[in-house]
């Protein structure tokens, strides 16, 4: 029976690279071995930063979930980079961007 938990215990140790499609942010720095993820408690927390802010993605029962769900919450920000909404190099572009979205629905609710 004590068998039965080595192999479990040696694949969550060891940090995956792929999961579910996606290409996974390995960390060195990080205990996890993912970056964007940490321990929390029993279980992990995903979180990653948008304009300076950290931004909490949710807990997971393991890492690789955790850091599944840090690599979708980055590949869409790049998407959305890419699409022409907010980009990390330029701050400010003539016309707005992504502030004038919710300056606008602002002053249609008041």
């Amino acid at each position: 029976a004590a068998s039965s938990h080595a192999p479990r215990a040696e694949e969550e140790e060891a940090p995956v690279a792929e999961a579910e499609g996606l290409r996974l942010h390995l960390s060195s720095a990080a205990a996890t071995g993912y970056k964007g993820v940490c321990k929390d408690g029993s279980r992990f927390k995903a979180q990653h930063r948008v304009d300076g802010r950290q931004v909490d993605l949710g807990t997971f029962g393991t890492a690789v979930e955790a850091a599944v769900a840090y690599a979708r919450a980055v590949g869409q920000e790049k998407a959305e980079a890419s699409r022409g909404g907010k980009k990390r190099g330029g701050k400010e572009r003539s016309g707005g961007g992504g502030g004038g979205a919710s300056a606008a629905a602002a002053s249609e609710g008041g």
